[in-house]
């Protein structure tokens, strides 16, 4: 089938999409998965009883036709029929329509997560050059009857793809084959449906090309049963109140609801507004009724920061700080089992030993007590100090270990960065130079063992290089500022050319060049520095997508984060994930540097999205993870294990140092 907006392929096999081009797109990018199906129905008639489920492939494809304009796939079960027509409209976007029949000679409940559609977009990371033309960036939101998905080029393009629900209500998407450089396949859940002997279900939607974010809703707002949900802040503190406009053609009777009660509107000329004082601190689902079209839209509501960060931290010096004398572990800061109450250490599983990202704790600690006075808190940081310099890092050397007992086995530029943030905070809140000598032995040793070729996440230029500018250590400044411009010069030759770490490509990749470039050109003034810095921007926002959600507005797509540093170990889309403050911070730096009033908001509704993490205990979670379901294990959930989480509190204060202002 093919018209000037669309090419699509099918497999007549099992009569699915097995490819879907746009013709005006250079690089003919598939937007299917080369390895799946597009529009495999999934099917399970019992969800509360795994051992009494049948074959989830239980659907037959009973007849396949395809002409130039039009394609029919018919499935059968002994339970359902489902036919499924695919057709190109008079406006030129494509449509797809799947009428679920009950075969049934009785009523046929199916609940939600029973029947799904698979939509294998094609978001996979094989590497930076050929993401930016040839993989996309899938921001799926299921919200019931107004769901949609923006599929948008990695790269910075102006061919992307749109979906947009016309028929049916989707509750949730869940996630197959989710793995390390495979983000999955999605599989859209349809809502929990009721049906008589005969009767029918039907779910449909379109497919539209378009240029940018914004283009994508002017295009969403042409669509009848639309509504759009707009809101400055999906997180807000107890002491403000919940807003947000709703914006829809549509007429009728208004309803909105959260925790069971009415919560009233004022009309506007575009649709109306609603502000209310929330009642708890936590999640606020809130349902939504416009002319009889369901949607909902999800707020969180956050304890006072100040409180909220005090008592993270007395948290983690009652709970996570190890103290036993003659163990190399004597001051550490560990991961904590919230469920079981205890601290987790495992030396052969890296990411769980007691060095490596738990240094976030230290670096929250040391920021906050700069302008606190608590002497347990002070007491519990000396101690951390004292463990650190003792077991992995050698302050004459510059050399950052992996492990304790300075453990050389293994290397990893990514610690390092760390612990020059750490010896920075330190001395800002001892002001004393050592610390700053020992940060010229560390980045003297980083750059002489990688560094320059690197994209390390979490470190500050800026404030490292005003550090030594505050001891009035110029000579040494200087020696810094060059070894960062020189790193930083290597970025802007690499370009888009982004090198693999760790894995292939992701946002943490992006994150650093379009911070260190913004920064750069902070520091220097210089145009080469801020034109390079809007490239990285440009790609890193992509990340992000702009649903009405505070796990998702914002929030840039990361999806393994669990499997290394959760206790379910699980892989899938974390939204949000600690990590997902390195997009605020990016934009926060290029705001200094540029003035974009855009990322100054971006920077916002970030970073107080990634608060979620924490709870009014002062207990945290390392990730939420999203999907209604990844690789068949049960999704929507909170991470038990508190590892790493408290860098996004660190960052929340530094994003606010660099705004000049309270987030």
């Amino acid at each position: 089938m093919v018209n000037k907006n669309f090419e699509i392929s099918f497999n007549s096999e099992n009569g699915t999409i097995k490819a879907i081009t746009v013709p005006s797109d250079k690089a003919k990018m598939n937007w299917c998965r080369d390895d799946a199906a597009w529009g495999r129905i999934h099917f399970e008639t019992d969800l509360v009883s795994p051992w009494r489920r049948r074959d989830r492939s239980c659907l037959t494809l009973v007849s396949f036709n395809e002409t130039d304009t039009f394609c029919e796939s018919i499935y059968e079960s002994e339970d359902i029929r489902v036919s499924v027509t695919r057709a190109f409209l008079d406006n030129g976007n494509f449509y797809e329509r799947y009428v679920v029949k009950n075969l049934r000679d009785d009523e046929f409940f199916l609940e939600h997560g029973a029947l799904g559609i698979e939509m294998p977009l094609n978001d996979v990371y094989t590497y930076a050059d050929d993401c930016m033309v040839n993989h996309c960036n899938a921001h799926i939101w299921c919200g019931k009857e107004v769901t949609y998905i923006n599929a948008m080029k990695m790269g910075v393009s102006d061919v992307n793809l749109g979906i947009v629900l016309t028929e049916g209500s989707i509750k949730s998407y869940s996630v197959l084959d989710c793995r390390s450089n495979h983000r999955g396949v999605f599989v859209m859940n349809v809502d929990h449906v009721e049906l008589l002997p005969g009767e029918e279900y039907v779910i449909s939607w379109e497919m539209f090309s378009h240029k940018d974010k914004d283009n994508f809703e002017e295009k969403l707002r042409s669509f009848e049963k639309y509504i759009g949900i707009y809101s400055e802040n999906f997180t807000v503190f107890e002491y403000e109140n919940i807003s947000f406009e709703v914006k829809t053609a549509l007429r009728g009777d208004i309803s909105v609801m959260c925790d069971g009660e009415e919560i009233p509107y004022d009309i506007s000329s575009e649709g109306f507004f609603v502000s209310f004082a929330p009642k708890h601190l936590g999640e606020h689902k809130i349902d939504i009724s416009v002319g009889g079209v369901k949607t909902v839209t999800e707020f969180f509501v956050a304890e006072n920061i100040e409180e909220l960060i005090k008592k993270r931290i007395h948290f983690i010096v009652d709970n996570q700080q190890y103290k036993r004398e003659g163990s190399a572990l004597d001051g550490a800061f560990l991961i904590y089992d919230n469920k079981e109450k205890h601290c987790v250490f495992n030396s052969v599983w890296r990411d769980n030993n007691a060095c490596r990202e738990r240094v976030g704790m230290a670096l929250l600690i040391a920021k906050y007590l700069q302008n606190h006075k608590d002497e347990k808190v002070k007491s519990a940081f000396i101690k951390y100090l004292e463990f650190a310099f003792r077991e992995f890092i050698d302050t004459e050397s510059g050399e950052v270990f992996d492990g304790v007992r300075k453990n050389a086995k293994y290397k990893r530029l990514y610690n390092a960065p760390w612990i020059t943030m750490l010896l920075c905070e330190s001395y800002l809140l001892f002001d004393d130079k050592k610390y700053l000598e020992y940060i010229l032995n560390l980045l003297r040793h980083y750059y002489a063992n990688g560094g320059y070729k690197f994209y390390p996440n979490g470190m500050s230029m800026c404030k490292t290089v005003m550090a030594f500018r505050r001891a009035e250590m110029s000579c040494e400044a200087e020696e810094v500022l060059s070894m960062f411009r020189k790193h930083v010069d290597n970025i802007v030759e690499n370009g888009l050319s982004y090198p693999k770490h760790e894995v292939n490509f992701e946002q943490t990749i992006v994150s650093p060049a379009s911070n260190f470039t913004a920064e750069m050109a902070y520091l220097t003034g210089e145009e080469n520095y801020k034109v390079a810095a809007k490239e990285h921007v440009s790609v890193l926002e992509r990340f992000a997508g702009r649903q009405p959600s505070f796990h998702l507005y914002d929030i840039p797509i990361r999806y393994w984060d669990d499997y290394w540093f959760g206790k379910s170990a699980q892989f899938g889309d974390v939204f949000p994930h600690y990590w997902s403050c390195l997009s605020a911070r990016a934009f926060a730096e290029y705001y200094r540097a540029i003035g974009s009033e855009k990322h100054k908001l971006a920077a916002k509704q970030c970073a107080r999205n990634c608060l979620c993490l924490f709870n009014e205990k002062g207990e945290g979670s390392c990730a939420y993870v999203y999907p209604f379901k990844v690789n068949g294990h049960v999704g929507a959930f909170y991470d038990e294990w508190a590892n790493d989480q408290d860098f996004a509190l660190y960052f929340y204060m530094c994003i606010s140092d660099t705004l000049g202002e309270s987030l």
